[in-house]
């Protein structure tokens, strides 16, 4: 690869994380949304879902670590 094929894929790689950290965004707010709507039962069986809990926890730079 020359360089001007390696900036482009960089470019397009920083563009599809761009585009995941909006997903991620728009899931937990959708979740957050979605929980209030539920019976205090129904949210808690919800809420302990470990993808749930996964997912309203995670934050942008924690694939970093």
């Amino acid at each position: 690869m020359n360089e001007r094929q390696l900036k482009l894929t960089i470019h397009n790689q920083e563009k599809q994380i761009s585009d995941l950290y909006a997903l991620i965004d728009t899931l937990q707010t959708k979740l957050r949304t979605t929980t209030h709507y539920l019976n205090e039962e129904d949210k808690q069986q919800a809420v302990n879902v470990q993808s749930y809990k996964w997912c309203m926890g995670w934050r942008q730079g924690d694939e970093k670590n």
